[in-house]
């Protein structure tokens, strides 16, 4: 800056020292404004502590001078007497509001209110000979020209502070308890009930006076409304409401309460009637003589006051559990539970009420509701109720709004938005209120339980069941004779009309209700279920519907593209719900032998035609890419029911109940293609033929629609069309055999199983679903000779199958009917072992290889992913299933067999009881559960291992879809070929010759004759003799693989003929033969082949004579 020399560095020295000086001086300076401020402030807070404790000594010495004056101090007779005169009271309130603390001057309050009430009397107590004073009410200030105003206002700080002490709690020797009962709550009674304003006799001016007092009680009224009047009730009443739930808890855990409980209980129960009764001052606008709607600002009208009591007060979660008789005097002499139908069931009413609700609030007020109308009697039944009937149904469509609105926090899955875990609802989205329990929504359910109760049901569902025994008759006969202008037809259709949509209403009710309280669906659908007659009479009911009836309605094209604006899918939705559980539960004597409730010809035919038709109709208007309808699954449940009942034992006449796809390898009928129009899926641009294709055509081309009817509706396709298509999935699921990717297995044919299981059951199911070469060791431990074209493989798998579902092998046990099912008593390291004969019955089937083995019906159903039923113990376990149906149908009590939910089996050679369900005593409330409790046990629980393992193997090589679109009865004949008569043309059309035979040879006319003069009997013996399997393969010998193949062999013995060292088994005996069987050689077959080595019979009765000896002695299996 300056060159360095003595002077500069003086200059700079005092520029330093200035800076320095400067800085010290501001520093001083903030530090002084600091000190001042915190002068100034200690000024203040003095001055205003000075000020506080001169006011708190002041208020000190106006309570002093009020307690003084009010004789807060003294007896409180001698008060009352020396402050008769309303108006000394009147300046004595004005005085305690000058200095009044809630918490210090709550009983200074309550003398207050005791000195007003005591100018409600008109005179004073006599003494002695002194006459009676006459005593001015403390309200008649109201009309005093000086006070009058000053009064009034008063008057509202007093009863607002009524409120606000009545609601909270009171300190009793330092113990916060809730306030019960005191002066505050009778001044509030008083001063809020419209009798007190009412004059009576002849005074001068009543009128106007009476005018005066209603206009300032309907003053006082909105000033309360305004401070939010119910929504502090509402506070107040949840406390006490769960003080007594709790007392009542505790009541039913203990004998008999305490003396001081019983006091609290009754305390509590009057504080709630108190309150109650001033809410209902306020409702009540038009008691007494005058009208205090006159009066009413617009916005607390009578409609919007009730509106503020439904939602904060019946929202009070089971306030209704709490009402004693009294409370609910009171409700139904204001006309309360008619009030709230009229006022919920207008919507614009509705949706202020539900504005206000959460959905905790509104499944509160819900339950309220319900008990209110329970205990009002307005939903019991009455016989003449012609005025209640729109009351019960309005009420209805209440509670259906309710729930519907619950909807909109609901989810049975958690989401972003329903991330809270709800006791009733399971996913929640509104706000959980910490200080509602789950007791309170077990309180609730128990509220709402009377909606499925059976008094309940026949009230909701009496028309039905009256209209079906009186009307259906006539109305159906009607209909066929097209009389509909005859008068009494048009009457009837007009009920018709009525009773639909009153019942549309009610199964709309209860189909909210299973959806949103999924924990109460059994009860509810088995109470509606077991209503007796009711479930066929909701049937019939349907029948009637529409135009022309036989429910034609549901199956028109607007219904069947829209379902869901149809409002009448309601009820066939829930018959639907409920049908399904009876058809589950309902057994053959009933169904087939009584024809109870239902008649198969009049009822289950009718039903069964009619779901065929409505699901397969449903489904083919459904969106390609989206899901069906709701009702479509309902309706589909029911149709499986039926089907299944069908193909066990069948009681349709012919199989067109059924196929709606006659013939799917023609072009689709008109009828069908109609039903495959789908205007989301079709493009002007599309140059094919959509509709001129057949349903086989569409399956292979992946059309969604179609699919989704193989997949959902199989058995209205042909079996034979199923079974091509399933056979299209199976060629398409085997890889490319490769000799790379092959492997190799050799097999001691004396231990074919386990040396299989030990070299594939290891395997992942990729290699089992490749090439596997087969080599047979022979007894001498060789290898055997030939080449493995498929032959091997076949005889490997056929005796592999063969030894391992063999009865005395153990893993597989035998009904009395010779059916396999697995064997709970085989031991669990074998349970690995059921898996891989799984997959190999799997690959038995993709390689079309036909076993000779015969499942029980319902080890079919598991392996088709179906579920088991009661029925399915025919032939299982026949004496179970008859002790079942003797307890299901007991009629006296069940408790005197002295049954317990237990089931005996042998183990080991011993008989030991297994406990279910706890080992509970069977009673007449749970016999139905303990029926299907054992069947369960049985059918799904005891072999539950084994059966998990075989269906899991099985399953991962055939997917269980793909195994859907077959019945139990249809999955057997794929695994072992139709059990039918056969066409022996069939056969001889895809026979293949070698060795010399041709078609036309004379020896082979001679088989074919004979052949075709065989019967039953002996041509399965002879396909048991070629293919190993006695029944032919599905769909004809056309799919039999290796083709069925004739060899000529020579007639005569030649020792020079080689054979092969794979073996020839004779078993032949010289012993009891015909000569003529002796002579020459007999026809002997390669089953690995499908091959018959046919010696060259020249005539046709040696033919007949070896080749029927041959099949029928088992003449041996060789491997040429």
């Amino acid at each position: 800056m300056f060159p360095f020399n003595e002077q500069n560095a003086k200059k700079q020295a005092f520029v330093d020292n200035a800076r320095a000086e400067r800085e010290q001086r501001e520093q001083q300076r903030i530090k002084q404004k600091q000190e001042q401020k915190l002068s100034q402030a200690a000024i203040v807070i003095q001055k205003t502590f000075r000020k506080h404790l001169k006011k708190k000594q002041n208020f000190e010495k106006l309570r002093n001078l009020w307690d003084i004056d009010s004789g807060f101090l003294i007896d409180n007779d001698n008060s009352n007497e020396n402050l008769s005169n309303s108006f000394e009271i009147l300046l004595l309130a004005k005085l305690l509001f000058a200095f009044f603390n809630p918490k210090h001057d709550s009983a200074r309050f309550s003398h207050l209110c005791r000195l007003i009430l005591s100018t409600t009397t008109q005179n004073s107590s006599n003494k002695g000979d002194q006459p009676s004073k006459v005593v001015v009410p403390f309200h008649f200030l109201l009309f005093n020209e000086n006070h009058g105003k000053f009064t009034f206002n008063l008057m509202k700080k007093i009863l607002w502070q009524c409120v606000e002490r009545i609601i909270g709690y009171t300190n009793n020797n330092n113990i916060n308890a809730l306030y019960l009962t005191g002066t505050e709550i009778r001044l509030l009674i008083y001063f809020l009930d419209p009798k007190f304003y009412m004059i009576k006799g002849n005074l001068p001016n009543s009128n106007s006076i009476s005018t005066l007092l209603s206009q300032n009680l309907a003053a006082f009224h909105n000033f309360l409304l305004q401070k939010g009047f119910y929504m502090s009730i509402g506070s107040g009443m949840f406390l006490r409401v769960d003080s007594i739930l709790n007392l009542k808890s505790r009541s039913m855990k203990v004998k008999q309460l305490s003396k001081d409980d019983e006091k609290k209980l009754n305390s509590t129960n009057l504080w709630i009637s108190a309150c109650l009764r001033c809410c209902l001052f306020l409702l009540d606008s038009n008691s007494g003589e005058s009208n205090l709607q006159t009066f009413t600002e617009k916005r607390y009208s009578e409609k919007n006051k009730l509106i503020m009591f439904i939602i904060h007060i019946l929202t009070i979660p089971c306030l209704l559990s709490s009402l004693d008789d009294n409370c609910l005097d009171m409700l139904k002499k204001c006309n309360i539970p008619l009030k709230i139908i009229e006022i919920m069931h207008n919507d614009d009413s509705l949706l202020q009420i539900l504005n206000g609700l959460t959905g905790n609030n509104a499944i509160f007020l819900m339950g309220n509701i319900v008990e209110l109308m329970l205990r009002s009697d307005l939903i019991s039944l009455s016989i003449n109720e012609t005025q209640s009937s729109s009351k019960f149904y309005n009420f209805i469509e209440i509670i259906i709004s309710l729930l519907q609105y619950c909807q909109n926090f609901v989810s049975s899955k958690q989401q972003n938005m329903h991330y809270q875990y709800h006791p009733i609802f399971k996913w929640y989205s509104g706000k959980n209120d910490s200080k509602i329990s789950n007791s309170y929504f077990n309180l609730v359910i128990t509220q709402l339980e009377c909606l499925w109760e059976r008094s309940f049901i026949l009230k909701a569902f009496n028309h039905v069941l009256s209209f079906i025994a009186k009307d259906q008759s006539g109305l159906l006969k009607s209909r066929r004779k097209s009389s509909f202008n005859d008068k009494k037809v048009s009457l009837v259709s007009s009920k018709v009309t009525i009773y639909a949509i009153e019942t549309q209403i009610v199964c709309s009710l209860y189909l909210l209700i299973l959806k949103l309280l999924d924990g109460q669906n059994q009860n509810i659908t088995m109470n509606i279920t077991y209503f007796p007659n009711l479930i066929p009479c909701l049937w019939k009911f349907l029948t009637c519907l529409g135009p022309k009836g036989n429910m034609e309605i549901f199956l028109s094209d607007s219904v069947i593209k829209d379902p869901e604006k149809e409002p009448l899918m309601s009820i066939l939705e829930l018959f639907c719900k409920c049908c399904n559980i009876w058809l589950m539960t309902i057994d053959d004597e009933e169904l087939y032998d009584k024809q109870i409730p239902f008649s198969i010809e009049n009822d289950i035919i009718p039903m069964s035609v009619f779901f065929n038709k409505f699901c397969f109709a449903l489904l083919s208007h459904s969106s390609p890419e989206g899901c069906p309808p709701t009702i479509f699954e309902s309706a589909r449940k029911v149709l499986f029911q039926l089907h299944l009942k069908d193909s066990r034992r069948s009681f349709s006449k012919e199989e067109n109940v059924w196929l709606l796809i006659k013939d799917p390898k023609k072009s689709l009928p008109k009828s069908l293609k109609d039903l495959f129009k789908n205007k989301k899926s079709s493009s002007s641009s599309n140059t094919k033929d959509q509709l001129g294709m057949s349903f086989l055509e569409r399956i292979r081309e992946n059309d969604p629609i179609s699919i989704k009817i193989l997949n959902l509706l199989p058995h209205t396709i042909p079996f034979g069309t199923r079974l091509d298509i399933f056979r299209d999935y199976l060629d398409k699921s085997i890889p490319n055999y490769s000799e790379a990717t092959g492997i190799t297995i050799k097999v001691r044919r004396a231990h074919v199983l386990d040396d299989g299981y030990k070299q594939l059951g290891g395997l992942i199911d990729a290699k089992i679903k490749g090439r596997i070469r087969v080599k047979f060791i022979n007894e001498t431990g060789a290898l055997e000779d030939g080449v493995d074209q498929g032959g091997p493989f076949k005889e490997f798998i056929t005796q592999l199958i063969a030894e391992a579902f063999d009865p005395s092998y153990g893993l597989f046990a035998v009904t009395k009917n010779s059916l396999l099912y697995p064997n709970h008593q085989a031991t669990s390291t074998k349970i690995a072992l059921y898996s891989f004969l799984g997959k190999m019955i799997a690959r038995a089937i993709q390689e079309g290889i036909l076993v000779d083995v015969q499942f029980a019906r319902f080890f079919l159903s598991k392996m088709t992913g179906r579920a088991v039923f009661l029925e399915d113990l025919i032939g299982l376990d026949d004496e179970l299933l008859k002790n079942i149906m003797i307890v299901k149908k007991y009629e006296g009590n069940v408790e005197d067999l002295g049954l317990y939910f237990t089931i005996d089996e042998e183990v080991n050679g011993k008989v030991i009881s297994k406990d279910i369900m706890g080992g509970s005593r069977v009673t007449d409330d749970n016999k139905i559960q303990y029926s299907y409790c054992l069947a369960d046990y049985k059918l799904n629980q005891q072999a539950k291992e084994q059966t998990r393992a075989f269906i899991n193997g099985f399953q991962s090589m055939i997917p269980e879809n793909w195994l859907r679109m077959f019945s139990p009865p249809e999955l057997q004949r794929v695994l072992s070929g139709e059990d039918i008569d056969w066409e022996v043309s069939d056969l001889r059309k895809y026979t293949v010759y070698h060795g010399g035979y041709f078609d036309q040879h004379i020896s082979i006319r001679h088989f074919w004759s004979v052949l075709e003069e065989m019967n039953l009997k002996d041509k399965s013996a002879l396909l048991k003799f070629v293919t190993s399997c006695s029944k032919p393969p599905l769909g004809g010998f056309k799919y039999l693989q290796p083709p069925f193949t004739i060899h000529m062999i020579s007639d005569e013995s030649d020792s020079n003929q080689s054979r092969s060292r794979l073996a020839v088994r004779s078993l032949l005996s010289s012993i009891g033969h015909s000569k003529s069987a002796l002579k020459g050689r007999l026809p002997t077959s390669s089953t690995c082949f499908n091959l018959l080595k046919l010696p060259s019979y020249s005539q046709k009765p040696v033919m007949k004579e070896k080749l029927k000896y041959a099949i029928n002695s088992n003449a041996g299996f060789e491997l040429a």
